[in-house]
């Protein structure tokens, strides 16, 4: 018996327009990643841990990086957060060990999860609105920070709640399941979206006892995740190193003008759309909080990667804001505001700006003093063995090796890397010679880029060839 299956796409032009958004923003987002890794833009660290993380994983068969190391003492990333879908990246890694991947690999994620949102939108909604939230979604300014600050292994939670909520909308709770599951594994705090996605679902039917026992499964399912978290945080980061370190961001909670401004600019670049359905609260409300209750500037600045779940739950929050309301009139507007948010909160910059705004953290597009001397040193750097100190901007390009350092404190490095013409590179070059107790002579300077050798060193030295 021979079973023939045919398939058949045709695709709307509302489709086709939703994935041209998707593929220029994926484009897009690979250059300037790739253009802001090239101009040595990436100074947050973040970038090098999790590049020498996956390179230590592949050496040495744990998640080993310089920076935890010297700063909290653990010997595993999974000491500071625990993050396992990092491992899922270790075949590609191990194929191409660069920083860059991990970028690339967070820019089509993220693009492609503009796929999704226009996939779930268009089951809601029809293929005009559908579109119209795809484009406010792809333009959105948190997203393009989520984006360039750094990588992060969060970047891959973004798509993933979008398709947790498409195989709800659905039906498909084994996909859901799954879904959530590896959300789960990509932080810690992830509970929090997971547990307040369920309730969410489990509730949209209204608080009657019928429907929460016709849900129930989503109320148990939001428990599960509970526990998840606390397990996690309370016994097995503290197993990988000590106590977790980000409790002590809550101790003194309050709330201020800029958190508040925060709040509002961010639902602005939605439209407002997520606010006005009351039930959209129970979906957005813990992921709210964790960010606007924090001492931490940045978790309540433009710019970075701690929005990571309210983006996407933003936007499924507008999908069925529209769904259940009749704002066809004023929508338009509400989307022209959206745009115009956005754009005022664009976390990118060709210079720093000359009146920034204190709630926008932007990722600089101008490439360092002397980078492409820097480029020649690095490249030099890669083919020895030796230790080396430098400053953060260098620090993701060299990361694939496991003994690069950007703390003095414990280490003897054999040599030393700075750009004198940076603020960083004058202050690390300074913290080395008041912390090290070892002489180091310069063998090595040109465009303000510097290399120093530890005296005495007789390794032979990679630098020949720059002279």
């Amino acid at each position: 018996m021979m079973v023939n299956v045919k398939f058949k796409t045709r695709l709307s032009p509302y489709d086709i327009t939703a994935v041209l958004i998707a593929s220029v923003y994926s484009l897009v987002m690979v250059r300037l990643s790739l253009l802001k890794f090239e101009y040595f833009r990436y100074t947050s660290l973040d970038l090098g841990i999790f590049t020498q993380s996956l390179s230590g994983f592949i050496t040495g068969g744990h998640l080993f990086n310089t920076v935890e190391w010297q700063l909290y003492g653990v010997t595993n990333h999974f000491g500071v957060h625990f993050q396992p879908i990092l491992l899922l990246l270790v075949p590609l890694f191990k194929l191409f060990p660069s920083a860059k991947t991990l970028l690339v690999v967070q820019s089509l994620a993220l693009g492609f999860s503009a796929i999704i949102a226009y996939l779930l939108a268009k089951k809601v909604l029809d293929e005009k609105l559908a579109l119209a939230l795809t484009a406010l979604y792809a333009f959105n300014s948190a997203l393009t920070g989520i984006n360039l600050f750094e990588f992060h292994p969060v970047s891959l939670a973004v798509p993933l709640f979008l398709l947790a909520v498409y195989f709800l909308i659905d039906g498909n709770v084994i996909g859901f399941y799954v879904t959530t599951a590896l959300i789960l594994l990509t932080k810690e705090d992830t509970f929090l979206g997971v547990a307040s996605l369920s309730l969410w679902w489990a509730f949209r039917d209204g608080f009657s006892i019928e429907g929460l026992k016709k849900n129930r499964r989503f109320l148990v399912f939001a428990v599960i995740s509970v526990l998840y978290g606390v397990i996690v945080i309370k016994l097995i980061i503290p197993h990988f190193g000590k106590d977790y370190i980000y409790g002590s961001l809550y101790k003194h909670v309050h709330l201020t003008g800029r958190k508040l401004a925060y709040f509002l600019l961010f639902n602005l670049s939605f439209g407002l759309l997520p606010l006005f359905l009351p039930r959209n609260w129970v979906l957005l409300a813990l992921p709210w909080l964790e960010n606007l209750l924090a001492s931490r500037p940045s978790q309540y600045t433009f710019g970075f990667h701690y929005p990571y779940m309210l983006v996407p739950l933003s936007f499924v929050g507008a999908v069925f804001t529209l769904e259940e309301l009749k704002l066809r009139k004023v929508l338009p507007v509400l989307l022209a505001v959206g745009l115009m948010a956005s754009w005022a909160t664009i976390p990118v910059a060709r210079e720093p700006p000359e009146e920034p705004l204190s709630i926008v953290h932007h990722s600089l597009l101008e490439p360092i003093p002397g980078y492409k001397t820097a480029w020649t040193v690095v490249d030099a750097l890669l083919k020895t063995n030796l230790s080396v100190y430098t400053q953060p901007a260098f620090y993701p390009a060299l990361a694939v090796k496991g003994n690069v350092y950007v703390y003095p404190a414990g280490i003897k490095p054999d040599l030393v890397f700075v750009d004198v013409r940076t603020y960083h590179g004058g202050l690390y070059l300074k913290r080395l010679r008041e912390i090290v107790d070892e002489k180091y002579v310069l063998v090595y300077s040109k465009n303000g880029i510097e290399v120093y050798e530890r005296a005495g060193l007789k390794l032979p030295l990679p630098l020949e060839e720059l002279d």
